[in-house]
């Protein structure tokens, strides 16, 4: 029991491009093309990092199930959404206290860089939840959802940079062209100037 207690404890609702990659069987390139393309499910950004929450993943699912059926009518084959969104279990006595666990659980639970958890400087420029005992960091995984969606934006695809107006420049000044008696008088100066 105290095995799948934990596990639904450790339920962290959000993917990285890589697991909702591994999961669609998809190339991490396609997920790309798809955010710059504004398709496919709603993604965020933690600092620099992609991020999917489940639920946005889960809305896309039932959508693109829902265009299928539509497309292919009721006596086809519909292609069966193979994730079933998160069940709600009662809560039990051990459930309702607070749970944390350690730097390393969180880093596998979220998928995020290990030093935002184990550096303390990390930890204060990016305002990550944790709570101190004795020189024991600890980490709570609803408080980090609560952190991860207050410290997300809403992805949206690179407007793509328009070019600098183009002016014309100015016109140079023409250099001045010697004419020929300018070139004679030169010519002359330069014979009476130098000693022969």
């Amino acid at each position: 029991m105290g095995a799948s207690v934990l596990e639904k404890k450790m339920h962290y609702p959000v993917m990285t491009e890589r697991q909702l990659a591994a999961r669609w069987k998809i190339s991490l390139k396609t997920l790309r093309r798809w955010r710059s393309d504004n398709e496919g499910p709603t993604w965020h950004k933690l600092f620099q990092y992609v991020r999917y929450h489940e639920a946005d993943v889960l809305d896309f699912e039932r959508q693109s199930a829902q265009h299928w059926s539509a497309i292919l009518g009721d006596g086809e084959r519909v292609p069966k959404v193979v994730t079933r969104p998160p069940q709600e279990q009662p809560e039990t006595d051990e459930d309702t206290g607070a749970f944390y666990i350690t730097a390393q659980d969180v880093i596998e639970a979220t998928g995020l860089p290990k030093h935002w958890f184990t550096t303390p400087e990390y930890r204060t420029r990016k305002q990550v939840p944790h709570l101190t005992l004795v020189g024991n960091v600890r980490f709570s995984l609803q408080a980090l959802w609560q952190w991860e969606q207050n410290h997300s934006t809403v992805g949206r695809p690179q407007e793509p940079k328009a070019p600098p107006p183009v002016t014309d420049p100015e016109p140079a000044q023409p250099s001045h062209v010697p004419r020929w008696h300018e070139l004679a008088q030169e010519l002359d100066r330069e014979r009476f100037d130098s000693p022969s």
